[in-house]
């Protein structure tokens, strides 16, 4: 293959040609989503069902970003998007349906106004940034529903960062004749960063909705154990 080929998908400042390997700090900067998924794994008493899930769809964002950043193609490009709406849709049902208790009909909805609105926004914008926003506004709000707490906390850091890491892959195309390795790096560590966050959120409170009723743990009542304590002094 030519060096001077260019790459059949072009999106992001370091890589130039076509070549195997040309986005080096894109491609080792996806490590920090699988030691982020390696790091939750670990703690298996705070994971079930939808911990895992999540932690499945981290470390299949680390190798899908992986291989599009190794070789920029159509078909690799399917494995880095495919998995990382897979985490954003999981992530909605479990913040809106379990910690804060919405139905299951309202958790469809906002999934399915989320899935509309996200396809209407123009992809040009921001070099593709403005993509996020959605998830990134349903972000921010779970964080200010969510009751007090370990729980709130991890989802607002969360939340602080993503906005933050949003810059970075924002900048990267208009900095790029100044910086020629560009700023998308930067936008993988913070994400692992924030996943890691959210993840981390659904096991403290996974930990939280199985403690007895009044145990001082770090998280306090759950909603569902505050209304029987609620019941029992009335």
């Amino acid at each position: 293959m030519p060096a001077d080929q260019p790459p059949e998908v072009d999106l992001y400042c370091e890589r130039i040609t076509a070549n195997l390997f040309d986005e080096p700090l894109g491609l080792s900067t996806n490590l920090a989503f699988l030691v982020a998924a390696w790091a939750l794994a670990r703690d298996r008493g705070a994971n079930h069902a939808p911990q895992w899930m999540l932690i499945t769809w981290l470390t299949l964002i680390g190798l899908g970003s992986g291989a599009f950043h190794a070789y920029a193609t159509k078909m690799t490009l399917l494995l880095d998007v495919i998995p990382i709406q897979g985490f954003i849709l999981t992530t909605i049902w479990i913040l809106y349906r379990t910690h804060l208790g919405l139905s299951r009909l309202m958790t469809l909805t906002l999934l399915s106004v989320f899935v509309v609105v996200s396809a209407l926004i123009p992809t040009h914008i921001l070099w593709g940034s403005v993509g996020y926003i959605p998830a990134w506004g349903l972000l921010i709000l779970a964080a200010l529903l969510h009751a007090p707490g370990p729980v709130q906390r991890d989802l607002g850091a969360a939340a602080a960062l993503f906005g933050i890491s949003l810059i970075f892959r924002s900048i990267d195309g208009p900095l790029c004749s100044q910086w020629e390795s560009g700023t998308h790096f930067l936008w993988h560590l913070c994400n692992a960063l924030v996943l890691y966050w959210i993840v981390r959120a659904t096991q403290r409170h996974r930990r939280a909705e199985r403690l007895p009723v009044g145990d001082a743990f770090s998280d306090g009542y759950t909603s569902a154990q505050q209304r029987i304590t609620d019941d029992e002094t009335r």
